[in-house]
């Protein structure tokens, strides 16, 4: 028999696999859509701080701490939300505030609302991460639901690498048009323009949410919801492994966001010389690191259980460690082998500790859980970017960002695999079998 017909309960089955194939399609392109989303407003920090007159400083507080900061407050309700509602309404709601966010960036003449536009995406995401994990654990029974995890991730480096690749580009081929003929865009910047037009391309996306199935709720351990009491009975694994994925979001969201401008002002490029073979690295690192994330669960869970995921995840960390001086490179090449390094380590290490999480806690607490794990990786993007705009200042300047990067996330890196590797003593082992739910 198909085990994504496999009853769960009496009267409960797992969505047929073309249902569950299809709702992982739709989830993963959200996720892309999103990552360009985010990627593209980076990639356009330079342009908007000469139109607007901004400081490295206030473009971390907009970048990181507005948008982290907004994803946190609101991560742990709308975790809970997941565990309680329907999860194809939540997904639609983000996509709304995502389209409406990048309208107001594109319509933004000052810090405040652009800071307001960036808390709205915050918002999006933490509507979109739990409804997304949620709706991937009912559609798919334990033996598929690794990669099925994965996938949303490789999504979201898909997009990651598409937006600096079409936003670039789209970007460099407006303002030849506007050097051309300044009234091309009806006086409307080509920064504008181009968030504009990325809200545009959400809204096509909406219809095709709307065609998703909510699935039933599977693998229960209990009749209703879980509650926090409940969590914290996994906190001798949950704390040391949320402790990692803080250090780590620190190293993703300071490293993510300054790789454009570091190119810009250490290398003197502009985003037409460098978003092609850019995007590439980063779409092509990215979706190695995500797919190999599932494969290498897959493979611990037959030899070793979730201990040895939790390794793994610790090893891919410390990898992101020398990954950490890609900025200081004084060539082009070694800044790119750098970067794909550690686009692939951070994708294992992001991802496994996910993936690891939809098999050890249950269903009626994923989304209590995944709001937590928000709430904290928040906390750290939040004072990611931020504190290598302001490290940077102290060392001299515009200039000395590579040592910014470098000195702010190389320990965060170390900090990861620490709390990686204390998890992984915290794990059970061997993995449990999936539970049976109450009817």
């Amino acid at each position: 028999m198909n085990e994504n017909t496999v009853n769960d309960a009496p009267g409960r089955a797992y969505p047929s696999f073309a249902r569950a194939r299809f709702a992982q399609a739709i989830v993963s392109l959200i996720g892309v859509f999103a990552a360009m989303d985010i990627t593209v407003v980076s990639l356009l920090i330079e342009p908007m701080k000469r139109d607007l007159g901004i400081t490295d400083l206030q473009v971390g507080l907009i970048q990181t701490t507005s948008f982290y900061g907004a994803y946190g407050l609101c991560a742990i309700p709308l975790g809970m939300l997941a565990d309680r509602s329907s999860r194809v309404r939540m997904l639609l709601f983000a996509m709304i505030v995502w389209c409406g966010s990048l309208t107001l960036v594109g319509l933004s003449h000052g810090l405040w609302l652009l800071a307001l536009a960036k808390a709205g995406m915050g918002i999006a995401v933490a509507v979109t991460y739990p409804a997304a994990m949620s709706l991937m654990s009912d559609n798919f029974a334990p033996s598929r639901r690794a990669f099925a995890t994965a996938t949303f991730g490789m999504g979201q480096d898909l997009g990651g690498g598409a937006g600096f690749l079409v936003g670039g580009l789209g970007y460099a081929a407006l303002v030849a048009r506007v050097a051309a003929d300044p009234h091309a865009l009806g006086g409307v910047s080509p920064w504008r323009a181009v968030s504009l037009l990325f809200a545009l391309c959400g809204v096509l996306i909406i219809p095709a949410v709307l065609m998703i199935q909510e699935p039933q709720r599977m693998e229960r351990s209990s009749v209703g919801p879980g509650s926090p009491q409940e969590l914290w009975q996994y906190r001798r694994f949950l704390l040391p492994l949320f402790g990692g994925m803080m250090a780590l979001g620190c190293v993703v969201s300071g490293l993510r966001t300054w790789l454009a401008p570091a190119l810009m002002r250490l290398h003197g490029l502009e985003p037409g010389d460098f978003v092609v073979w850019l995007s590439l690295v980063m779409l092509l690192g990215g979706f190695v690191g995500h797919a190999l994330s599932s494969k290498l669960v897959n493979v611990a869970l037959v030899h070793g259980g979730h201990r040895t995921a939790m390794t793994m995840a610790a090893i891919a960390s410390a990898l992101c460690f020398p990954c950490s001086f890609l900025a200081t490179a004084s060539q082009i090449w070694a800044f790119a082998v750098l970067l794909g390094l550690f686009m692939v380590a951070s994708g294992v290490a992001v991802s496994i500790p996910v993936i690891v999480i939809n098999f050890q806690i249950p269903n009626e607490l994923r989304g209590l859980c995944m709001g937590v794990y928000i709430v904290l990786l928040s906390l750290a993007g939040m004072f990611g970017a931020p504190l290598i705009g302001y490290t940077s200042q102290v060392l001299g300047g515009n200039m000395m960002l590579g040592e910014a990067m470098a000195l702010v996330s190389a320990p965060s890196a170390l900090l990861a695999a620490f709390c990686f590797w204390m998890a992984k003593r915290a794990a059970p082992n061997p993995c449990p079998q999936p539970r049976a739910t109450i009817t």
